[in-house]
């Protein structure tokens, strides 16, 4: 039976620079370092998500790892500018999410966010109309853990006070997020709406493999959850 959701955060219920109106520009233009080059070290070990930092100190380890010559000037303008786009993404969130949140309120299920972030990046949470939904929240900044280590989601699973059969974990899929969720006993779900268009078929099929469903926007998740229980 399910009793709670757990959703990812980035790409799943939010995507920086997608919402309509986000300020600033990419922060790999600003460095003047390839775009790929500085997405791979946002997923990668030099970006420090696990522990309370300052903004333009992981910004400037993420750019000296790609160039060591970049100024200090220069990354503290990035910096500051990349924070803004996170900042403004949490504050104006998309109606959508925010009816298909509610709906899954108004079913009487818990709402939990799991979310792989450094601390600038949801800095801004507690301004989200995203906050008002959820009973628990759950960055890797704050508990020392990040997906896919399962120890994300038993946390989690911890301050929920269920067990893991009874919650549906949804997201996009990055991090191998989905991984973590299947090894704890989660119901995995993809969400593509935020990443179609950005993989190919081969990459959103690996991502496919450890899901168990699978949802092309969050207004389908009603209806899923439906059909679960139905079973």
């Amino acid at each position: 039976m399910v009793k709670a959701v757990c959703f990812d955060l980035f790409h799943t219920l939010v995507d920086v620079g997608q919402t309509p109106g986000t300020p600033g520009r990419y922060t790999a233009d600003i460095l003047g370092v390839d775009r790929e080059a500085w997405n791979t070290a946002c997923f990668s070990d030099v970006h420090d998500i696990c522990r309370p930092t300052d903004h333009r100190e992981v910004v400037r380890t993420m750019a000296h790892s790609l160039d060591p010559s970049i100024p200090l000037e220069l990354i503290h303008e990035a910096a500051d500018e990349r924070k803004g786009r996170f900042d403004f993404t949490l504050r104006n969130i998309l109606p959508a999410v925010l009816e298909t949140l509610e709906d899954l309120r108004q079913r009487g299920l818990k709402l939990a966010l799991i979310s792989n972030a450094s601390t600038a990046e949801v800095s801004s949470w507690p301004y989200s109309p995203l906050d008002n939904f959820f009973d628990i929240t759950v960055f890797s900044c704050e508990c020392g853990h990040a997906k896919p280590n399962p120890a994300i989601y038993e946390h989690a699973l911890q301050q929920l006070g269920l067990d893991a059969a009874q919650c549906l974990f949804v997201g996009d899929g990055g991090s191998n997020e989905h991984v973590g969720a299947s090894q704890v006993g989660m119901h995995t779900v993809l969400m593509t709406y935020w990443v179609a268009h950005r993989l190919d078929e081969e990459a959103i099929q690996m991502r496919r493999n450890y899901c168990r469903d699978e949802i092309a926007e969050l207004s389908e998740l009603p209806a899923l959850i439906d059909s679960l229980v139905s079973r």
